[in-house]
């Protein structure tokens, strides 16, 4: 149902154990997603993140849980009001332009991203200014309270670039951070870049390997067989093929942080004037039998009928009730909504990513209740630049469902990157701010809900389940999932000694 991305790691060099590879000094990451951007406002983060971790560090860093770690900010602190932040600066930081990294260059890269449209723009919708305050020294004053802040000075937000390569306006191609390498512009292409170990970096111990290496790989099943004869350390696999490398002995972690469905990104109706109904919207979901495509998807994951994580306080397991399948009354919203004999719904055909059975699946649940599919052909490498640009009203998808506060800036925000059309209500912006003023844990999970049970009373999407994913290890590289994040991050990859 999703579209996976396919992750591995591969380190080449002499043989262990018979056919396997040792690890070496070379670390070459393989994904079914090519890189947007490597400027920070444009940059995509998921899978797309491997990319310019490697060139960019941030001014904070997270642990597994999604707390938030120094990173080239020293330290932190807000005021009482949580409205202006402090962040101290390291001073022994470097860009790879030879540029020292201070306090005007952070106020030069938040300038640059709030100038510049993109993905990311919900990141700093609270942002008022940054204020240099001295020479390593900058103070965030926000307009009203922002719960993701810290995370976001983790992401693409606090990747700092060289002041230098903003202004040449290049930094989409030939980016110049503070990061563990640096891009090897010349060797690389749009399905693969090179990286060197970045000798200015001030922790080289967090990144081992001399040289990495982030491929466009979208044919899964030569990955499959290199991981399986050692060449190929790290790979995200689908729960199918788990058993086969397990019994090939290959280690297999797995974690849950996403859901998979219907993403209904035009619900003002503008090319789907049904979609502006509540009720058509409502109507799609009763359409779908989520335990049933369940018990018969890849891997049996949980059905869900909400898209925040299910250990988030978000989460209510009232709502997954909500929507049970009921062709009756589906067909019911659909006449009450003027739509009695259907209408046509476009949908990206991803046959390539999602496999043959999930356009008969869609099919047969929507022809059902009258709905007639027009599949469209579409790239499913483009996918995430379409949904941007706003050329797709609704596609069936796969999202990370992290934090909440992430999973709201991300898909529900007017400028979350996956809201592209900027669809708003003042309901869910008054819900939104609760949850920006609580005061205490009890109303922050009560804000939380009150905007979960909005989205799925108003059918803001239609979730199906919540896949698991599936992390193969071989013996050379070991890895590990944070909260944050669809796959691990760059840092997390490390050689076993």
């Amino acid at each position: 149902m999703a579209v996976a991305t396919l992750l591995t790691a591969t380190a080449c060099a002499g043989a262990v154990d018979g056919n396997r590879a040792a690890p070496d000094g070379n670390l070459v990451l393989v994904t079914n997603q090519p890189n947007a951007s490597f400027d920070p406002p444009l940059m995509r983060i998921g899978p797309q993140a491997l990319y310019w971790q490697a060139v960019y560090d941030t001014l904070l860093h997270t642990d597994v849980r999604g707390e938030p770690l120094p990173g080239m900010a020293a330290s932190w602190s807000y005021d009482q009001s949580k409205l202006n932040l402090t962040l101290s600066l390291r001073q022994d930081i470097t860009f790879s332009d030879g540029t020292a990294f201070d306090a005007a260059a952070v106020e030069s890269n938040f300038e640059h991203f709030m100038a510049t449209p993109g993905p990311n723009g919900a990141m700093t919708t609270a942002v008022k200014s940054v204020e240099v305050t001295g020479p390593h020294q900058v103070v965030i004053h926000l307009e009203r309270l922002d719960p993701g802040l810290l995370t976001n000075l983790s992401s693409a937000l606090g990747a700092m670039a060289a002041p230098a390569a903003i202004t040449r306006g290049d930094l989409a191609t030939a980016p110049s951070g503070a990061g563990p390498y640096t891009l090897q512009v010349s060797a690389s292409s749009t399905e693969r870049k090179v990286y060197q170990r970045n000798s200015t970096y001030r922790d080289p111990a967090a990144y081992p390997f001399d040289t990495l290496e982030v491929q466009y790989y979208a044919d899964v099943n030569p990955v499959l067989n290199q991981l399986k004869t050692g060449q190929i350390d790290a790979a995200m696999v689908r729960a199918g093929v788990t058993a086969d490398l397990e019994a090939s002995g290959v280690n297999v972690i797995s974690n849950s942080s996403e859901w998979a469905g219907m993403l209904l990104l035009d619900r003002a109706g503008v090319s789907v004037p049904a979609l502006r109904d509540v009720r058509v919207r409502q109507a799609l979901n009763y359409a779908f039998d989520r335990k049933y495509i369940s018990s018969v998807t890849d891997g049996n994951p949980v059905p869900t009928a909400q898209i925040f994580n299910v250990d988030s306080i978000a989460y209510d397991p009232a709502l997954e009730d909500y929507y049970t399948f009921d062709v009756h009354k589906a067909k019911s919203l659909l006449a009450e909504a003027g739509y009695g004999n259907g209408f046509t719904l476009p949908l990206p055909d991803l046959t390539a990513i999602l496999g043959p059975a999930i356009n008969s699946t869609v099919n047969q649940a929507l022809n059902a209740i009258g709905v007639t599919v027009d599949w469209q052909r579409a790239s499913p490498t483009n996918m995430s630049a379409d949904i941007a640009a706003g050329k797709i009203p609704v596609t069936m998808f796969q999202l990370a469902a992290n934090t909440p506060w992430q999973t709201i800036t991300t898909s529900v925000a007017p400028n979350a990157g996956y809201n592209p059309l900027h669809s708003e209500t003042p309901e869910l912006n008054a819900l939104i701010d609760r949850v920006r003023t609580a005061s205490d844990p009890a109303q922050s999970a009560a804000a939380y809900k009150a905007v979960n049970r909005y989205l799925v009373e108003n059918a803001w999407f239609v979730p199906l389940f919540r896949p698991a994913k599936y992390f193969a290890l071989n013996a050379g590289i070991t890895t590990e999932y944070q909260i944050t994040g669809s796959v691990p991050d760059l840092s997390r990859f490390k050689p076993v000694k």
